[in-house]
């Protein structure tokens, strides 16, 4: 009796989401998509620097 070949196992894949949320990093979130501090949202969800009311 002859073995039958089986195919090798393909690595698992990762979701583009996933990928890309651990390659481009925004300035002022954390990982757990938290803002830092000093940091806010403006209009468009865009993250930018607090400034210091005077």
């Amino acid at each position: 009796m002859v073995a039958k070949k089986t195919k090798p196992k393909g690595k698992k894949r990762i979701s583009a989401k996933k990928l890309c949320s651990s390659i481009i990093a925004r300035d002022g979130v954390k990982k757990d998509g938290t803002l830092k501090k000093g940091y806010r949202y403006v209009k468009g969800g865009r993250v930018v620097k607090a400034k210091a009311k005077n």
